[in-house]
């Protein structure tokens, strides 16, 4: 069976946390995706107590799909994070 991500929400990011990211959780598992607005991403778990205390919202499953200001705004907020965190690195992706 191959893996497959399926959008679950997305994270805002407030005061210390990492920047706004798009949690897709695998059908494989509970390795979940997390997809910056660059659309880089990295690989992890979100916990049974994340899943059910996220705040669930309506924004866009897609990047694409957001407003050009808040994909701008969060690009330059992304950008600063990883030159304040030279150690968080994000891994390429499409689109």
């Amino acid at each position: 069976m191959p893996e497959t991500y399926k959008y679950i929400y997305t994270q805002i990011s407030t005061f210390g946390s990492l920047p706004t990211h798009k949690v897709f959780m695998s059908n494989i598992g509970r390795k979940t995706k997390l997809v910056f607005a660059d659309n880089s991403f990295i690989y992890g778990i979100v916990s049974d107590w994340a899943l059910s205390h996220s705040g669930l919202d309506s924004r866009k499953s897609t990047w694409s799909e957001e407003p050009k200001s808040f994909i701008e705004n969060e690009k330059s907020m992304l950008s600063k994070y990883k030159a304040a965190h030279p150690e968080f690195i994000t891994e390429v992706g499409i689109g």
